[in-house]
């Protein structure tokens, strides 16, 4: 059989750790797998048309909460009639909110290595009418009557086969391209994983809840891979296809010190290759980060999500007071390791004074290099299940084109304080990417990351709505008028009004390959939905020629 997995992506990235560690179980059992990754900005009805061709037997879709609108609107368009089975966070977490899309007909609960293995099985045996089991919820002939099962039980995770890389193409290509997440750069190494699962219970993340679902606290588990098997596996990738090194993406890189002194006695002799790792602060001791340099370690990451600690306590559960953040990436320094952190904006009643502190963190401990991104709420955390009561209905025309989360418990900031808290983090983020970049120098794998800073909604400026040939907000509605702005993620998003329509989002990105309504001589317009009044169609049509071959770097600095 020919089982395709899709996965989505933005920024793209040629990679995923859940369709490498299933491919493996769809090569074990004699099919054949395929990889599909889907970036966010590509329109659903070209992707459902391309699956269609493929004409696979099975569809997995592992889906993040944030790529379901987009998932379950083109599973809902293909014309191809596969088995699709649908896991990940979000249909493990949500399975409910996954059950309302009519073409999928199973939903894995939990980790899906064993439950694909069945499943393929009896598929392959010409079986359709399957029976829900633990790990998969299984649509029956009068819909989704039987009750959520619980997950499969794990098996040791030394029995698992190792990931199959090579079904996202050639290797040395992929990681030539740069598939890393953690650091400055986009570099050679290869994503990999020890153990499985998180011991901290951070109140916005998914871990907590997926390791009570998996009972990864149960200690007759072993979680963590030995070190002469990890040891193996890592040798052989490094022989086959000559990466620069390894990053772990495990939820949590392994604590316990004989594990780690087992891997610093190791490594360093059966492997070689530098790694990269991420750990919570609280777990960061001396010992445990004096044995990962010793292994090899050349990167360490921890996220230290919020700067005012009062705040990371009572609303994130993040227990780690800012004297043992400082410690950490002090310690860090002396042992010669490179330091990255990550954080968290728009936090629920975040506050300006809370964004400032944040950044006065960031200049105290002095990472090597620190990535952000705009909180989103989560299914089955505490945060998002306190402030969310629906999730997003599926999307228009592309994957990301879906009306944002209602939450009940909004930041307390303003469009102003926004911009200016995405400044200020974008500004000191471009400085560390521009100082590591001059550091390596010419590696002709090393690529410095682009350092994009979003510019919340705003009325749109008279400079701006020159350039699109619209009025602007404070004008009559005599013609087509502009209200309101965003520049997010490489693409302006512009609300238009006009006599003959209510307001309407256009949106004007590059000419990247994408399918666009009408292009310009440099951009592409497109506007969300299916269908488009007329005369929102002849106002795209008028905005295209008067832009001509203006660039989006000049519409973007006019918002500015």
């Amino acid at each position: 059989m020919k089982i395709l997995f899709l996965f989505f992506t933005d920024p793209q990235r040629a990679f995923s750790s859940s369709v490498a560690a299933l491919s493996a179980i769809v090569r074990e059992a004699g099919h054949e797998p395929l990889a599909l990754e889907v970036f966010r900005k590509y329109r659903i009805d070209h992707v459902a048309r391309h699956i269609d061709d493929l004409q696979p037997d099975v569809v997995g879709v592992s889906s993040m909460t944030r790529d379901w609108p987009g998932a379950s609107a083109l599973l809902a368009r293909l014309g191809c009639d596969p088995y699709i089975v649908v896991g990940g966070y979000h249909a493990s977490l949500a399975p409910q909110d996954v059950a309302t899309c009519a073409t999928v007909d199973a939903i894995c609960i939990g980790e899906g290595e064993r439950p694909l293995r069945s499943l393929l099985a009896e598929l392959d045996g010409g079986a359709r009418d399957l029976a829900t089991r633990p790990g998969l919820w299984v649509r029956q002939s009068e819909g989704w009557t039987d009750p959520v099962p619980p997950a499969d039980p794990v098996p040791d995770i030394a029995s698992l086969p190792w990931w199959d890389y090579e079904v996202f193409g050639e290797v040395t290509q992929i990681i030539d391209a740069g598939i890393n997440t953690f650091g400055p750069l986009a570099d050679g190494y290869l994503p990999t994983r020890a153990g499985r699962g998180c011991p901290f219970t951070c109140a916005y993340c998914s871990a907590p809840r997926w390791g009570k679902l998996q009972n990864f606290a149960d200690r007759g588990k072993r979680n963590t891979r030995p070190v002469a098997d990890l040891c193996a596996e890592l040798a052989s990738l490094r022989d086959r296809y000559t990466p620069e090194g390894f990053e772990f993406w495990d939820e949590h890189f392994p604590l316990q010190i004989e594990w780690l002194r087992e891997l610093a006695e190791h490594y360093p002799a059966r492997v070689g290759l530098p790694f990269k790792v991420e750990m919570h602060p609280s777990a960061a001791s001396r010992e445990r980060l004096a044995l990962l340099a010793e292994a090899g370690c050349v990167l360490f990451h921890c996220g230290i999500e919020a700067g005012n600690e009062d705040f990371r306590r009572d609303v994130l559960n993040r227990r780690t007071p800012d004297a043992k953040l400082q410690q950490v990436f002090d310690d860090c320094r002396e042992l010669g390791l490179e330091t990255s952190a990550s954080l968290m904006t728009m936090l629920p009643g975040e506050t300006r004074t809370h964004t400032r502190s944040t950044t006065d963190l960031l200049h105290r401990l002095r990472p090597d290099s620190f990535m952000w991104s705009t909180y989103h709420p989560l299914p089955g955390t505490v945060l998002g299940d306190a402030a969310v009561a629906r999730w997003p209905t599926p999307a228009r025309e592309t994957f990301d084109d879906y009306d944002e989360v209602h939450t009940r418990t909004p930041p307390l900031v303003d469009a102003t304080e926004r911009s200016e808290t995405f400044l200020e983090l974008g500004a000191l983020q471009g400085q560390l990417v521009q100082l590591a970049a001059e550091r390596r120098g010419d590696d002709h794998r090393l690529r410095a990351r682009p350092v994009e800073i979003p510019m919340p909604k705003r009325p749109v400026p008279a400079k701006l709505a020159t350039l699109l040939g619209l009025a602007p907000p404070d004008a009559e509605l005599e013609r087509a008028r502009a209200n309101m702005a965003s520049f997010e993620q490489g693409v302006l998003r512009v609300e238009i009004e006009h006599p003959a329509f209510a307001p309407q989002e256009i949106r004007v990105a590059p000419l990247d390959g994408s399918r666009h309504f009408i292009e310009a001589g440099r951009v592409g317009l497109s506007y969300r939905g299916r269908e488009a009044p007329p005369a929102l169609l002849e106002t795209l049509r008028g905005i295209a020629t008067v832009l001509g071959e203006t660039e989006l770097d000049e519409l973007r600095d006019a918002l500015s």
